[in-house]
């Protein structure tokens, strides 16, 4: 990431290029670097000018991920979180519009933009409100709780929201030996294998003609691409200064896979730890390609395995070609609904419930 401008500083277009040669990243080529540095420059200029706080998600590519501070960087919980704490009323959400949506529930007084409102999300675009009546009407009393991957009107349906980091607890802690899990399959499925005989997870299609849907990034990752890196990238299982990462998110025979499974943060922790202890020298994550992106940068004694044909569409329409003319716009003035993410007044009362309960258990 770059170093954010003391507030009687400004950067240089030099220094701006200068600071993205050190950070090393080797997936930013020179021609990047110089390609883009100009437009790098202006967005840092006008952000640091209007006090906008730019939150980045841990997919976004290196370029637009470094235009975050680390206080500003994470995933899509954590950032929104980040957004309550912040004294700028302007928000502007690197990441797809379910996680900007989150922030608007939680910081509906400030203006929460987005450089592509049509960046979706396979798990909230194929899952809605709808979908989670049909549910409530056919197990009747029995509490739902949605994963934070959904649109505002669909959390405003449920009980309680969890992330990949939580959804173990969070599912224990509710009432009852029942739980609707929605709606991610492959989650519910993982979920299911791990609290078997402690709680009976109620999910679309199983025993019911609900339609659920799947993460179209982490369901590409099969068993045999798996192994198949084991073998080739020497992750030899139990090897003590190897790992394989698998995210929340993938089939559960590749998640029975892993060395270590978990949410991105805790992935992303989980190196972070074995570095400070000396023990990590191979990794190979099982999750977006950008994410291993970063991690390279952030993490340079460890030699990362890499499948870059594994990218979020939706995560790449976020561009810098598209973040710089919203602070254009803000610098001028300009009408800024193109960008701006709004809620009714019911959604955001309705669907602060479930993200409030979650928190309460957090």
């Amino acid at each position: 990431m770059l170093s954010a401008p003391k507030a009687s500083d400004s950067l240089t277009l030099e220094e701006v290029k200068s600071q993205i040669y050190s950070r090393n990243n080797p997936t930013l080529t020179p021609i990047d670097i110089e390609m883009h540095a100009s437009t790098v420059h202006r967005i840092l200029e006008l952000k640091k000018k209007h006090n906008v706080f730019m939150l980045g998600h841990n997919y976004m590519e290196p370029l637009v991920f470094g235009l975050s501070t680390e206080q500003e960087q994470g995933d899509s919980l954590a950032l929104s979180m980040k957004a309550v704490e912040t004294d700028s009323d302007i928000i502007i959400f690197n990441g797809v519009r379910f996680m900007a949506e989150t922030a608007k529930v939680l910081n509906p007084n400030k203006t929460i933009l987005i450089a592509d409102k049509n960046s979706g999300c396979s798990l909230a675009d194929d899952f809605g409100a709808e979908q989670v009546r049909e549910l409530k009407a056919q197990n009747p009393g029995v509490p739902v709780m949605i994963y934070i991957n959904s649109y505002a009107d669909a959390k405003a349906e449920c009980d309680v929201c969890c992330t990949s980091a939580n959804a173990e607890k969070i599912a224990m802690e509710m009432p009852g030996d029942e739980l609707i899990f929605v709606p991610d399959l492959f989650f519910a499925q993982n979920l299911e294998n791990v609290l078997k005989g402690e709680k009976k997870i109620i999910y679309p299609g199983k025993n019911n003609e609900t339609k659920g849907a799947v993460c179209e990034v982490h369901e590409k990752f099969s068993l045999q691409d798996i192994t198949a890196m084991r073998e080739s990238f020497g992750l030899i299982k139990g090897h003590p200064n190897r790992m394989l990462y698998v995210h929340w998110e993938c089939k559960p025979e590749v998640l029975q896979e892993a060395d270590y499974y978990g949410s991105t943060t805790q992935i992303r922790n989980h190196i972070a730890a074995r570095v400070k202890e000396g023990t990590l020298e191979k990794a190979y994550v099982a999750s977006e390609c950008e994410l291993t992106s970063n991690l390279m940068e952030e993490f340079p004694t460890v030699e990362f395995g890499t499948a870059c044909s594994v990218r979020c569409n939706h995560m790449a329409k976020i561009s810098l070609d598209k973040i710089k003319p919203i602070l254009e716009a803000i610098d001028s003035g300009s009408d800024l609904s193109k960008w701006e993410v709004n809620l009714s007044d019911e959604i955001i009362s309705k669907a602060a419930k479930p993200i409030e309960k979650m928190l309460s258990f957090s």
